[in-house]
């Protein structure tokens, strides 16, 4: 029989080996926006590069978690009022997948933010976003279309133009104003292209206003309805977060 210290010698040096980490980033910057904001763009991955325009930490989330603004509790005001800019850069080859940006974007919130963070299940009210009879009145987006939406508010309610987007996307921004959570049920997985102009749920419209609610909107610009429904949402509740500092 081998002697026991023998024994232990042999052992496979990978048993001493600590686990990996979560992916992150090599180099990363993140600057408060200054000044008047014109124009801003939420995480877009570009090769091995993650930009992102006058963002707040609620758009962070967002991106890094795949969660929607409803479903995050516990933020300080300032993650909804700050806005920052944000570059970062992981070394290799090959254009980082959505699933890598959004790790690597947990792991800086981590680091920078100071993030920490628990999930709850909650059964609440929500809307599901649907085809209405007929087929949708919008186009898949060019092939070569870059990524991206924008909306505008103004006295006459929102416009919303989208050069490259999903419908998963779609119901993310109309539940920042439906009064509750708007679910993706269309059964449409591609990329689109459509502008929208409607009058948010949660805002009481002036009396000569002719712009129509987001119930008659979607039906009418987009060939879309909502249903009252039900749905078990996660919750994303911070326990922690900090203003990060200049770098």
């Amino acid at each position: 029989m081998l002697p026991a210290e023998v024994i232990l010698a042999a052992l496979p040096a990978f048993a001493q080996t600590p686990a990996a980490g979560p992916p992150s980033f090599d180099v990363a910057s993140v600057k408060l926006h200054k000044g008047v904001i014109t124009f801003s763009a939420d995480p877009a991955v570009h090769g091995r590069t993650v930009i992102s325009t006058a963002s707040t930490l609620r758009d962070f989330i967002e991106y890094a978690y795949g969660v929607r603004s409803d479903q995050i509790a516990g933020a300080p005001t300032w993650a909804f009022s700050e806005h920052y800019d944000l570059e970062a850069k992981a070394e290799g080859e090959g254009a980082l997948s959505t699933a890598q940006s959004r790790q690597m974007i947990q792991a800086l919130l981590a680091d920078r933010f100071q993030l920490r963070i628990h999930r709850e299940n909650q059964e609440v009210a929500v809307y599901a976003l649907a085809v209405a009879r007929g087929a949708p009145k919008f186009q898949s987006a060019a092939p070569d279309a870059k990524g991206g939406y924008s909306v505008r508010a103004g006295d006459k309610g929102l416009h919303m133009e989208v050069r490259r987007g999903t419908m998963a996307q779609l119901a993310r921004q109309l539940s920042v104003t439906a009064g509750r959570p708007v679910m993706d049920r269309t059964g449409l997985s591609g990329y689109y292209a459509f502008t929208l102009d409607w009058f948010p749920a949660d805002r009481t419209p002036p009396p000569d206003l002719d712009t129509p609610d987001m119930f008659a909107a979607l039906r009418e610009q987009l060939g879309l309805r909502l249903e009252p429904s039900r749905a078990p949402v996660e919750k994303l509740v911070i326990d922690h977060v900090d203003k990060p500092s200049e770098n």
